[in-house]
């Protein structure tokens, strides 16, 4: 199986539901604008897609909805694909949809049918495992002290109900470790800068009081979504904030965790749904 299975099946399988079944002579075609995951072209995921499609264990959804994925850098370029009809929807994690929302009623909320719920991570090489495990030490230890919880009020809620959370400030310790993380930084209310250009998104928030606890230092290096694994892999990185998500197969589950890495306990869990343009 290619890894494009577990992403087709979790983010547009449900999204299919959402569409009328046609005869097959008038199968629509549903353009669903996304971020870009892997480092692959949007040939190659559409054409994994149809060979997934054809394919004798294709579910059946997927075979009467023509599907097509096009993935954008950053959600400013898919917000403007979609006012410009270029794409039908746009399919994004749900604080970031209610962020848009609560500052443009130009679009509109679509749930799918079915949920399947993706998973906020952070994303090591394998060789820095050791790393990964300190990370998700001191996740769980945030979730047990309702850390995590406090950090989302904040940089979650309270940023879609209009606030303005202080901007992420990162401690420092005198010959500590420095770990660089690979953030997007445009992708509120999860990963963005401020005004100002610093970090105030909820995931930098948690990234800060990981490293209060851990005692290191924390370097931000600014990348577009899918050169994540690539600045990993070329050791510009340390980390990056990853997303998995729930595969509707099973025998799918976690293969859009790229090879070669593995991920840190889950700090925080969203359901998945989409932004279409309102009805005038």
């Amino acid at each position: 199986m290619k890894k494009i299975i577990a992403l087709t099946l979790a983010l547009v399988m449900a999204l299919a539901l959402t569409v009328p079944v046609l005869a097959a002579e008038e199968k629509p075609v549903l353009r669903v604008g996304t971020l870009e995951l892997l480092a692959r072209t949007e040939e190659e995921i559409n054409a994994d897609a149809e060979e997934i499609e054809n394919s004798d264990g294709a579910a059946p959804v997927l075979q009467e909805n023509d599907i097509e994925l096009v993935y954008y850098h950053s959600l400013a370029e898919l917000l403007m694909a979609l006012d410009a009809g270029h794409v039908d929807m746009v399919q994004a994690d749900e604080p970031t949809v209610k962020y848009v929302l609560s500052r443009n009623d130009a679009y509109a909320e679509q749930h799918p049918t079915e949920e399947w719920p993706i998973e906020y991570k952070m994303l090591f090489l394998e060789e820095d495992a050791e790393l990964c495990e300190s990370f998700s030490d001191a996740i769980k230890a945030m979730e047990d002290d309702g850390t995590l919880d406090e950090l989302a009020a904040e940089y979650i809620d309270g940023v879609i109900a209009g606030e303005d959370p202080e901007s992420v400030a990162f401690p420092t310790f005198d010959g500590a470790e420095t770990v660089a993380v690979a953030v997007t930084g445009d992708v509120p209310p999860m990963d963005y800068t401020d005004d100002t250009g610093h970090a105030a998104g909820f995931n930098t928030a948690v990234l800060a009081e990981i490293a209060q606890r851990l005692e290191i230092n924390i370097e931000l290096v600014q990348v577009d979504s899918g050169a994540r694994t690539l600045a990993l892999s070329s050791g510009r990185a340390d980390a990056a904030f990853w997303v998995k998500s729930t595969a509707a197969d099973p025998d799918a589950e976690g293969l859009d965790i790229p090879e070669g890495t593995v991920t840190s306990e889950s700090y925080y869990t969203a359901g998945q749904c989409s932004l279409v343009l309102a009805a005038e």
